[in-house]
């Protein structure tokens, strides 16, 4: 069965959408894909119970494609530490598979719950604003370790590429902001990767999900999301120049507040 045209146009219109949020403020990913997914996916089939897993899985997904740029970008101004990567990769690759597996053994109500409270605690740590004080010791290979696993298993569970997690906890341990913005955007490749490995193989013999689907992963959506992030982020980066960042990115942060208190509603 093929997909409907106007949806097919909204994916685009997804992808653009957060390609420009990317580039503007630094931000999207699952923050702008699992709320859209949420109420596009019953569109094309999806049930009920296994939405949120769906969305979840298709917003670690788009983040594969999305993470290559960003890390590619950082690694070429010079703000990516190999020494931290070396220390956290490994970890949060882990957690990445964790957190998938947890959520294949949660039902759709509780993911929406855990889903809807991360989207309000991150939306007013944006709107505060205020960064951690450096007061942690140096990271080494023994507190990198359980810190790692446990963001990777967050953002997985959150559908998010981990930077919202990874920044403040490396500017806790004294990193300075570029190179943690800069490490955390590289460490979002191998968690999403193995975090869509894990949606895809726990759901690979699922009944009841829609056609063009591998495991809980829409594959639809992630190609038509992931063009249009690719040619829109680069306008959002110009945008950044020109507007008023952080005023926008309160606004923003009030709508995801919004958003994570309609999820809550609607799964309880």
């Amino acid at each position: 069965m093929p997909l409907e045209f106007h949806l097919i146009i909204l994916l685009l219109a997804l992808g653009l959408l957060n390609g420009v949020l990317a580039g503007l403020l630094g931000i999207g990913g699952g923050l702008v894909i699992v709320p859209a997914m949420v109420w596009l996916l019953p569109k094309v089939g999806v049930p009920q119970e296994h939405l949120m897993h769906m969305a979840l899985a298709t917003s670690m997904a788009t983040i594969c494609f999305t993470a290559i740029s960003s890390a590619y970008a950082h690694h070429k101004r010079g703000s990516v530490s190999t020494h931290l990567l070396k220390l956290l990769v490994p970890a949060i690759a882990i957690g990445g598979l964790l957190g998938a597996y947890i959520a294949d053994l949660i039902n759709s109500i509780w993911l929406g719950r855990i889903f809807g409270t991360g989207a309000i605690l991150m939306g007013l740590q944006m709107v505060i604003g205020k960064q951690p004080t450096a007061k942690g010791d140096e990271l080494s290979a023994g507190n990198a370790a359980p810190s790692g696993v446990a963001m990777g298993a967050i953002s997985s569970l959150l559908g998010i590429g981990g930077g919202s997690l990874v920044v403040p906890y490396l500017l806790y341990h004294k990193e300075k902001l570029v190179m943690a913005i800069g490490t955390a955007a590289t460490c979002g490749l191998p968690l999403a990767f193995m975090a869509t490995i894990g949606y895809v193989v726990l759901g690979w013999n699922t009944q009841g999900l829609p056609p063009y689907h591998l495991g809980y992963v829409f594959l639809p959506a992630v190609f038509a999301i992931a063009i249009g992030s690719v040619l829109s982020a680069p306008f959002g980066a110009y945008l950044a120049h020109k507007l008023p960042t952080k005023i926008i990115k309160r606004v923003f942060a009030l709508l995801m507040v919004v958003i994570g208190i309609k999820i809550l509603i609607n799964n309880l």
